[in-house]
């Protein structure tokens, strides 16, 4: 895997505690460029957050972490029915237990921008039923620091009907707090971005979490109390690797 080391967006969120909105629009839109590339190929991606956007050294977003996401949706009303997910960022009809289309993305889509200008995700609570609960039925509270367009792009992403949900990528790219962006020179590259991390070198490590820099690398993964020993797992079976 390339090494990016421009640090986790979590990482910067954390620091900064809440982004000017014209570097959340500009995350934002890269988001919504990865996502709209993913649905057209069929992946549904179900894991947006934070903590899953690296940013590059040079400050462009960098969409990882594709454990969660399922591949062969291809038609627009695809569905399909794991409920898998971070708690913060679960559209209410995974909660509900649905079958559910590409529009939970763009549920976390909105989700993340109103994080992104906040700190906290809309609905989050330290208790996670009540968390579920106010996703499903609690009203949306727009800050008064919010611009109607910031405002208005958010509660389409958030709407609890996936059917009522702004997930077109035109109507997406062509709503009014994205005016302003030259998408084509978005996806080029060619826009600097709004925030450069600080990277000394190819092999800086200066924005990488404390917490993963002090792993052993030299540790293995520990196994689960009953689990086989990985070297007895196959003792009893008869491939042998040519010679």
């Amino acid at each position: 895997m390339d090494f990016i080391n421009g640090g986790e967006l979590f990482h910067h969120l954390s620091k900064d505690k809440c982004f000017p909105e014209e570097r959340a629009r500009f995350y934002a839109a890269q988001i919504v460029a990865g996502m709209e590339y993913l649905h057209s190929h069929g992946i549904i991606y179900r894991d947006l957050k934070p903590e899953n956007i690296l940013l590059s050294s040079k400050g462009n977003v960098i969409m990882t972490d594709f454990g969660l996401s399922k591949e062969g949706l291809t038609a627009n009303d695809s569905r399909t029915a794991t409920f898998c997910g971070t708690p913060e960022y679960l559209a209410p009809e995974i909660i509900k237990g649905d079958d559910y289309t590409k529009a939970i993305d763009w549920w976390s889509v909105g989700t993340l921008i109103y994080e992104m200008l906040t700190g906290l995700p809309p609905f989050y609570t330290e208790d996670e039923e009540n968390m579920y609960h106010k996703i499903m039925t609690a009203e949306l509270r727009i800050p008064a620091s919010f611009s109607p367009e910031v405002a208005d792009i958010i509660t389409k992403f958030l709407k609890r009907d996936p059917k009522q949900r702004l997930q077109d990528a035109n109507q997406i790219r062509s709503h009014p707090w994205f005016a302003s962006l030259d998408w084509a020179a978005l996806e080029n590259l060619q826009i600097t971005p709004p925030f450069v991390p600080q990277v000394k070198s190819d092999d800086d490590v200066y924005n990488i979490d404390a917490e993963f820099l002090n792993e052993d690398v030299k540790q293995d993964d520990e196994v689960p109390a009953g689990a086989p020993n990985a070297k007895d797992a196959f003792q009893d079976f008869t491939f042998a690797s040519a010679q």
